[in-house]
């Protein structure tokens, strides 16, 4: 059983240059889950990715993602309240529209499946064959036994996937995490057919909310998320495997990331009191939806929100790169 006392930090180059010089931007607590430990965040000189260093091991990370961890969700049909079936269905109506809006039907790969709400809903649409993979023994097994679906447990790094294969490869709120994000990459441009599409969303470092909250934006989620993109890097990375960014787009909108946002300053500055939970009440109440909603709408359709999806498209040329 792993406890904090467990927990393995490591020294980590670059992902992307390997270079170690890098300049400190800020450290921080676990300001989700407030599990105990201080994380730091660099930005790597050479080519501007930024990461997490110190970093718990692949082998000990395991400890800040216990069952309660959100994504960890229940089947949307299981919802106790008809408000919450629809808004999570109307979420997977956005990912599933991007993405049919691309590509017409096909083998679709989810990365992180978690507990499989995403491939449940792509797979009833009738145009797609769709597997799995999840780290996750407890939430794979949950996708297989309540969606009957096709899960490889483990890492996407480990899996004995073809070649070509896949039309698709999605992973949603999943890179950031990865120890190895350019590994990864790279097995996607390998399963992919040439032509085929690599959907992701990650934070959005170009977004308003880290550029106005700083290190409480909730798109750091230490320690948790591992690296943070910068487009221009980002496209770099996609560039030296053989694959193309397309497009940019906020399927997720400005006004939840900025309530958890909120969430995370007030319990800094004024703790969990009273004050914090009331201005919380009123920045989520109906009354403050609406009157904001022009605004929050505007920063989303501007590709201002925190949380960005990246469409890009493997070269049809399978000798590139």
């Amino acid at each position: 059983m792993i406890d904090a006392r467990s927990v393995v930090f490591e020294e980590v180059p670059c992902d992307f240059c390997g270079s170690n010089d890098a300049v400190l931007l800020f450290s921080g607590p676990d300001r989700l889950l407030n599990l105990p430990g201080t994380f730091t965040v660099v930005r790597c000189s050479s080519c501007g990715l930024v990461r997490q260093n110190p970093r718990p091991t692949a082998d000990t990370i395991d400890f800040y993602y216990p069952a309660g961890y959100e994504p960890y969700s229940m089947a949307i049909d299981d919802e106790p309240t008809p408000m919450r079936r629809w808004n999570r269905r109307y979420g997977m109506f956005k990912r599933v529209r991007a993405i049919e809006r691309r590509q017409g039907g096909g083998r679709l790969l989810d990365v992180g499946c978690s507990t499989g709400n995403f491939l449940n809903e792509m797979r009833r649409r009738g145009i797609w064959q769709v597997e799995g993979v999840e780290p996750h023994v407890q939430a794979a097994s949950y996708a297989r036994e309540r969606f009957g679906l096709t899960v490889h447990v483990g890492k996407l790094a480990d899996t004995e996937l073809a070649s070509g294969c896949f039309d698709v490869v999605t992973m949603w709120n999943v890179l950031e995490h990865l120890h190895a994000p350019m590994a990864n990459i790279r097995t996607v441009q390998r399963i992919l057919r040439p032509g085929g599409l690599f959907i992701f969303s990650v934070p959005n470092l170009e977004g308003f909310g880290v550029r106005m909250f700083r290190r409480f934006w909730m798109g750091w989620e230490l320690p948790r998320h591992l690296y943070y993109f910068p487009q221009a890097v980002l496209d770099q990375m996609l560039s030296t495997v053989g694959m193309q960014v397309l497009d940019r787009d906020c399927l997720v909108g400005a006004y939840p990331s900025f309530l958890l946002t909120l969430r995370f300053l007030l319990n800094a500055v004024v703790r969990d009191t009273r004050f914090s939970r009331g201005a919380l009440g009123v920045a989520g109440s109906m009354p403050m939806r609406l009157l904001t909603a022009p605004l929050f709408w505007g920063l989303t359709r501007l590709n201002y929100a925190s949380l960005i999806t990246v469409f890009a498209r493997k070269e049809y040329d399978e000798c590139a790169k």
